[in-house]
């Protein structure tokens, strides 16, 4: 009888040890015997990197870029879902409005400015071009405005209308396909 080796050498005496037992894994995965146990020195920095990993100047400025893109997004979300700039969004995408072609037209005058310096009649079309697509969204907007100050005390009094109206015209005048958050409504939709 042996102190640090089996009773005996017979093979076929001895049991089939589990799976588990013989790789040195146990249950929770964790392995047993097959690897040195690390010193508390080299387990507390493995602890440490894992909750703040020591990155380069390229991986820090990836990951502060990703983190603020997620933090802006989640303000922006945040934002977006106050009850009444939906309203305000379903206010203006159910209905046709001129400002949301302004932006072509005033693209079509950009280019009659260009033309104008070989002919002068085409720059002042222009002028007339871009301060008249200028003045019908400034009067659309503010009609729009005051009909939609009527429905916003309506349906949500005592909101605060900081921002709305610089909202309303940017909404206005974005093409429809450009709009974000995107349009949820057609036009003529009831919202």
């Amino acid at each position: 009888m042996g102190l640090f080796r089996p009773y005996s050498d017979d093979r076929s005496k001895q049991t089939a040890e589990p799976s588990h037992v013989a790789t040195g894994a146990d249950a929770a995965g964790h392995h047993g015997k097959g690897i040195p146990t690390p010193s508390r020195k080299q387990a507390e920095a493995a602890r440490r990197e894992q909750l703040r990993p020591t990155l380069s100047k390229k991986e820090k400025r990836e990951r502060e870029r990703r983190l603020n893109a997620e933090r802006n997004e989640r303000a922006y979300q945040r934002i977006e879902s106050a009850r009444e700039r939906v309203l305000l969004r379903n206010f203006i995408d159910s209905r046709w409005t001129v400002s949301e072609f302004a932006w072509p037209v005033l693209l079509l005058s950009m280019a009659l400015f260009i033309a104008g310096s070989w002919v002068p009649m085409l720059l002042t079309a222009a002028v007339v071009v871009m301060w008249g697509i200028l003045a019908i969204d400034l009067i659309e907007i503010t009609i729009l405005w005051f009909r939609f100050r009527r429905i916003l005390d309506e349906r949500l009094p005592g909101t605060p209308r900081r921002g709305l109206l610089s909202y309303m015209a940017s909404r206005m005048i974005s093409p429809r396909r450009m709009r974000r958050p995107p349009t949820a409504l057609n036009r003529g939709d009831t919202y």
